[in-house]
């Protein structure tokens, strides 16, 4: 009998030592485990800088549980990536044990679960928001109004807001406090390096930036391409309304966000019968299916929608970089390049006028 307790009692401490063991802190770095139901293949730990750097790369388990160890963390925001799929999370410091699940290609992109780390659990609610494009500028001007949670913070305006006179002041907080909660972050190079690019742009003068030579005031040229059904349509057959033609792709992630959204709501404000839309996409390669999913997606339901893969038309306007718009009088002479709002709005509604 004494045999028997001795070996139960060997057992039980041999168990909760391997335990005790399992649950280990990391020194001064984390562990990163969970989940992906229907997940397959190679899963990536990456860690955010400006640019995404790889960390360690496994093969998930059979069930799709996983388990990664970083010790000697920076910190900074990290990403899971299993198939093109992230699920990020933050490393301040202080949460060492993060738990995320998550469901395989879920179409509701930015839905998984984060255990032990508040923070993280924060990051996913934005992030999912982002995915759907619910965003707003007032979503970031929040975000920057506090100095905390910085590496959330900058993860999120560094990779999803947009750069324009407008958002630079929240760009420039956010960059101030990660700086303020640490000097070597690898991610501050990166970002205030692209906070200073923007800045120069937007420096220039408008007539500079457009590199083709196109006056206000001079004709607009015409455009003639295919839509999704083959179908060439020309911008000369809308005259007698005022135009706004949009550059743009499916690729384009401001264009989607910001964008294209702007332009559901100017569509459904102002009347058909004297204001219309062209959309002009600068696909890349012959296959259009990203574009048709993303005209369908964004909810582009004018009937001017157009795919310039040969770049012959960007050029004549000026359109390097994207998304850009001109809008075009009822004469078919270029009224405008690249307005903001509230500009956009009031000079369509003067153009309607005449």
């Amino acid at each position: 009998m004494k045999l028997n307790i001795s070996y139960s009692a060997f057992l039980f401490f041999l168990v909760l030592g391997l335990f005790t063991s399992c649950q280990k802190e990391v020194e001064n770095g984390f562990r990163v485990s969970g989940k992906i139901e229907g997940g397959s293949g190679d899963l990536s730990l990456q860690r955010d800088d400006g640019n995404s750097i790889m960390i360690n790369s496994i093969v998930l388990d059979s069930d799709g549980s996983f388990s990664m160890e970083v010790p000697n963390a920076l910190k900074a925001t990290y990403m899971i990536v299993n198939n093109s799929e992230l699920y990020p999370f933050v490393y301040d410091g202080t949460d060492n044990n993060i738990v995320i699940k998550a469901v395989a290609n879920n179409p509701n992109k930015g839905e998984y679960s984060v255990e032990g780390s508040e923070v993280s659990k924060l990051l996913q609610q934005y992030y999912r928001k982002v995915n759907e494009r619910s965003m707003t500028k007032k979503d970031f001007e929040e975000l920057a109004s506090s100095p905390d949670h910085p590496y959330m913070k900058a993860f999120l305006t560094s990779r999803f807001l947009n750069y324009s006179p407008g958002t630079l002041g929240i760009h420039g907080k956010v960059f101030q406090n990660l700086n303020l909660a640490n000097q070597g972050s690898k991610l501050i190079p990166n970002y205030a390096l692209r906070i200073e690019r923007e800045k120069a742009k937007l420096r220039k003068p408008a007539a500079s930036m457009n590199k083709s030579g196109l006056q206000i005031g001079a004709m607009a040229p015409d455009i003639a391409l295919p839509n999704p059904d083959g179908e060439v349509m020309k911008l000369s057959d809308l005259r007698g309304k005022v135009v706004l033609v949009d550059f743009w792709a499916s690729w384009c992630g401001p264009c989607r966000r910001y964008g294209n959204p702007k332009l559901v709501k100017l569509y459904k404000k102002y009347d058909k019968k004297k204001f219309a839309i062209m959309n002009v996409a600068l696909e890349r390669g012959s296959n259009n299916s990203k574009w048709i999913s993303a005209i369908e997606q964004d909810g582009l339901v004018w009937p001017y929608q157009v795919v310039d893969t040969k770049r012959e038309f960007s050029p004549k306007y000026g359109a390097s970089s994207i998304p850009r718009i001109y809008l075009i009088d009822k004469q078919g002479k270029l009224a405008a390049i690249n307005p903001k709002s509230p500009e956009l709005e009031k000079t369509i509604e003067e153009l309607m006028k005449t």
